[in-house]
């Protein structure tokens, strides 16, 4: 990206001019970089669905993934979120069935954030399968929840576009 340069005479109009022309800049770099962190995000919701998806066993994939983006001023801020109930057994595993061994973690940050196979709840996570009784009072036999990281592998679906999508939003 090249500097962006303007001119003026030493006259009251076209430092007037100049300082419209610089707050019309201003604007426009603080629309770009709303746009830029909306283009991060638009990035992740694809691969957190194919992902939540992808899971084998008993959670829950029903979700809701969305972006939020506040605006403060010359700032703006954007969230990648996503909802759902079953979302950190998808996330982290649960059940040694479709993981890594009890008390280590497929995950990348697993052991940083203390979601180890079978730290959760009774530790039953460490058993091939349990028994629960679901809502509904049915007796249900799990075998866990495979981690196939969807938060995780869309934050690195951003980090490896961050420079692209800069380039392509404010090289407009």
């Amino acid at each position: 990206m090249s500097g962006r340069v303007i001119k003026c005479n030493l006259s009251q109009k076209s430092i007037g001019n100049v300082i419209k022309e610089l707050k019309a800049y201003q604007n426009s770099l603080c629309d770009k970089n709303e746009v830029f962190l909306k283009r991060l995000c638009e990035l992740g919701i694809p691969v957190i669905d194919e992902n939540i998806m992808l899971a084998q066993g008993d959670s829950d994939r029903n979700h809701n993934t969305y972006i939020k983006i506040n605006r403060f001023g010359n700032y703006a801020q954007a969230t990648l979120v996503c909802e759902g109930s079953g979302l950190l057994f998808i996330e982290f595993g649960a059940g040694i069935s479709y993981n890594t061994p009890a008390g280590t973690s497929p995950h990348p940050k697993g052991e940083e954030f203390g979601y180890t196979i079978g730290s959760y709840g009774q530790g039953k996570g460490k058993n091939e399968s349990w028994v629960y009784v679901a809502d509904s009072g049915e007796w249900v036999r799990s075998y866990g929840t495979e981690a196939t990281m969807p938060v995780y592998k869309a934050s690195v679906e951003i980090m490896q576009n961050i420079r692209r999508i800069a380039k392509e939003v404010f090289s407009a």
